[in-house]
């Protein structure tokens, strides 16, 4: 029975292994790795023969296995020519020179993630992580395996710490590791965008350009885009290595260590476990790790070797884009500071003062040179930044260090970018300290961006802290949503339309000569005076007190760059403020109707006695608060005339209705409605809304429901002319013309209108 029981085992093994060795050769057959496959990458270029000193760097970083199994990379390979000559350029006596951590910066610099054709390197490798097929030649850089981790630093107190780099601008996150990109510059993207072999040469003075350039080496034409079985390889002329950062290479670069001081001044360090854990471990040191950010209020952090990452999904948008910085070297930016910067602060100011005395001042400084954009040489003069007019200088003559770094590209340049901020009107009270208040008014509201466009001119008059508080002004920063304060309460309104008064569009290139007589439209649509060096608002106007009818202008000066006439206007300093009038229409015309010679008192008893008059706020119906009217008053003369021509009752007093109806028509057709116009004043020196000549519409409604006109004409610096609907002519009295009230303006004239058809 046993025998029969072994017969029957052996069998059956016998049939097992039978029957496994057919599926083996099966799944072989169709599992299997194909002959014709590739090998990997690490064996296709021993199997070359001359990339020893590479293969050398490889075992060294320990990436042989890596590029020796599964996998998808691209390698920028050097061959033992390149090496021979980096060897020799380094004073490197062979490859057993090269220690461990330069083996790493080389292997690991010249690996990219995905292994990639020529071809598909220039194209943008999207959110999803496949080709964008709409974007091809659109991509320069990709990211390389390359990282720094922790580094040696020193803490704002100048005690050596262990640190590692924020990989977001303003913020870090722990499991990205903050990759180096490496730059190519292929024909097709060159073509492109627009640039040329001299775009590649200015920063690769040494390197010859082929249109397929990975940094400062060529990849030699007929060996690239050889597979493996895991990636690509390009044979490439020269070594690359890592680059370091713009951060990185500042800090190493004494011409520029005031601009590194500034810099610093806006980095943090903030201790972070998950880090400090990890470093422990592969260390077994018991140091701390700090990571170091950039403030989020600069464009960008010169240690972010990543891109902007607006959608946090894209780890890829630094292909296609990269930061660029312009750094005045230490002679440029200290000259600059002490006649600009530091220019209305007391002598031995320093900037690291500047930094607790006004922090935007120094971060706008940065920002002017920071460009969260590429930079290319050949646009540089056309390449715009929100905070500067134009990049003032010369590529060549200009910059002497160009640098392509790992996150940018760098200029060293012998001058300071002018900053809107700093050099238009705006920077006038940007930069005083006596003018702070004023400037939180003006941003708060919005108005900074229009008098920091070079674009846009000004005649900007300045308030200082001391005017406004003898005004009852204050700013309350614990009140964020009302800082600005009027005798305790919220004050915005008022200082809104004090702002506004202040800031005076100019037409083209004229700057009003203030010793003269004119009259100035400001952005609030009102109207302010000029005579003799001396302002008037219709607030000043209304003063009882002849010395306080106006404003002393003390001086008038351009923008803090250049000679002559400001970047965008002129900067008028003066002793007071050009406040706006509290006094309604009404009241403004009863200051000039107190007495039976005053030039408006027959006018105003009929304004005053009228159905269109309130007795207790002065108001005239139809006559809308915030809104522009050009009153029209006839002369004493006139209205004796307009009564004699039964245009007005004798008496202003009379209550007959048809004698109320006539002075509602006579007060109305003498008021012009201007709601989208400033009121129309006798000529100005800034023109740029019409001189008022044309028709304008009346308050006076005729009994079909028209609205009746008035013509105006030949308006000239000795008044204009009113044509009425009988084609009657006043003209206006200068010396009573002109006169401001609230958004509106009030004129003489030597006779009546006529309202009849």
């Amino acid at each position: 029975m046993d025998k029969i029981i072994k017969k029957s085992l052996i069998v059956m093994l016998t049939l097992i292994v039978a029957i496994s060795g057919c599926r083996k050769e099966e799944f072989d057959a169709y599992y299997g790795r194909p002959e014709n496959l590739a090998d990997p990458i690490y064996q296709q270029l021993q199997a070359m023969g001359n990339f020893t000193n590479f293969l050398s760097c490889v075992d060294k970083a320990g990436y042989k296995q890596t590029l020796s199994s599964a996998g998808s990379w691209t390698v920028f390979a050097p061959d033992d020519a390149a090496f021979a000559t980096y060897l020799k350029a380094s004073n490197l006596s062979g490859i057993d020179a090269v220690d461990e951590e330069l083996a790493k910066r080389i292997v690991r610099y010249s690996m990219i993630y995905n292994g990639e054709s020529v071809e598909r390197l220039g194209y943008y490798l999207g959110t999803t992580g496949g080709w964008d097929e709409n974007n091809s030649n659109t991509a320069f850089r990709r990211r390389t395996v390359y990282y720094d981790f922790v580094q040696d630093g020193k803490n704002p107190l100048g005690r050596d710490i262990k640190i590692i780099n924020a990989n977001r601008n303003g913020s870090f996150l722990a499991t990205d590791f903050n990759n180096k990109n490496i730059p190519y510059f292929f024909s097709a993207y060159m073509g492109r965008n627009g640039l040329t072999e001299a775009d590649y040469k200015y920063f690769y003075p040494n390197s010859s350009y082929s249109g397929l350039n990975v940094g400062p080496a060529n990849i030699v034409a007929d060996k690239k885009d050889i597979i493996a079985e895991n990636g690509v390889i390009h044979i490439v002329d020269r070594v690359l290595i890592a680059p370091l950062s713009i951060d990185q290479y500042i800090q190493t670069k004494a011409d520029y260590s005031d601009f590194n001081f500034i810099m610093n001044k806006f980095a943090s360090y903030s201790a972070n476990n998950e880090v400090t854990r990890t470093y422990q471990v592969l260390t077994g040191k018991t140091d701390s790790v700090y990571v170091k950010l950039y403030n989020s209020t600069l464009a960008f952090s010169p240690n972010n070797e990543n891109y902007l990452k607006i959608n946090a999904n894209d780890v890829n948008d630094a292909q296609q884009a990269s930061y660029s910085i312009i750094v005045p070297n230490n002679d440029a930016l200290r000259a600059y500071a002490k006649s600009v910067l530091l220019k209305y602060y007391p002598v031995g100011t320093k900037l690291e003062d500047l930094y607790l005395l006004n922090t935007g001042i120094l971060s706008n400084f940065l920002n002017a040179h920071l460009y969260n954009r590429t930079l290319w040489p050949s646009k540089l003069s056309t390449t715009t930044n929100p905070l500067v007019a134009n990049i003032d200088l010369n590529a060549n003559a200009d910059i002497s260090d160009r640098q392509s770094l790992s996150n940018g590209f760098f200029y060293g340049s012998s001058k300071v970018l002018k900053a809107n901020i700093f050099h238009t009107v705006f920077g006038h009270a940007y930069l005083d300290p006596k003018y702070s208040l004023m400037v939180r008014a003006l941003t708060l509201e919005g108005y900074d961006l229009s008098l920091k466009l070079p674009s846009s001119r000004y005649m900007f008059v300045m308030v200082s802290d001391k005017v406004l508080a003898s005004m009852g002004f204050s700013y309350d920063a614990y009140l964020p949503r009302t800082p600005i304060r009027y005798n305790g309460t919220d004050g915005r309104v008022l200082l809104r339309r004090i702002l506004q008064s202040h800031i005076i569009p100019l037409d083209g290139s004229y700057v009003p000569d203030l010793s003269g007589t004119g009259l100035l439209k400001t952005m609030g649509n009102e109207y302010v005076k000029y005579s003799a060096g001396r302002l008037i608002s219709a607030g000043t106007q209304d003063s009882l007190e002849l010395s306080r009818r106006s404003i002393r202008i003390d001086s008038v000066r351009s923008s803090t760059v250049g000679n002559g006439l400001a970047a965008n206007g002129s900067v008028v300093y003066t002793n007071g403020l050009l406040s706006p009038s509290s006094l309604t229409i009404g009241n403004h015309i009863a200051l000039y109707a107190t007495t039976a010679a005053s030039p408006y008192y027959k006018y105003y008893q009929y304004l005053f006695n009228s159905a269109l008059f309130n007795k207790t706020t002065g108001d005239v119906t139809g006559v809308s608060l915030g809104l522009n009217y050009t009153f029209l008053i006839p002369t004493n003369t006139a209205i004796d005339a307009a009564v004699a021509a039964g245009l007005l009752p004798a008496s202003p007093t009379s209550t007959a209705q048809s004698d109320i109806t006539n002075v509602t028509r006579f007060i109305q057709y003498h008021i012009l409605k201007n709601e989208s116009n400033p009121s129309i004043a006798i000529i100005r020196k800034s023109t740029s809304e019409g001189n008022g000549e044309g028709t304008h519409e009346t308050l006076y409604k005729d009994q079909d429901g028209v609205q009746n006109v008035l013509r105006i004409a030949d308006n000239s610096a000795t008044g204009f002319t009113v044509f009425d609907n009988k084609g009657r002519t006043a003209r206006t009295i200068l010396v009573n013309s002109n006169v401001l009230s609230d958004r509106k303006l009030i004129h003489q004239i030597d006779t009546y209108l006529n309202y009849n058809y």
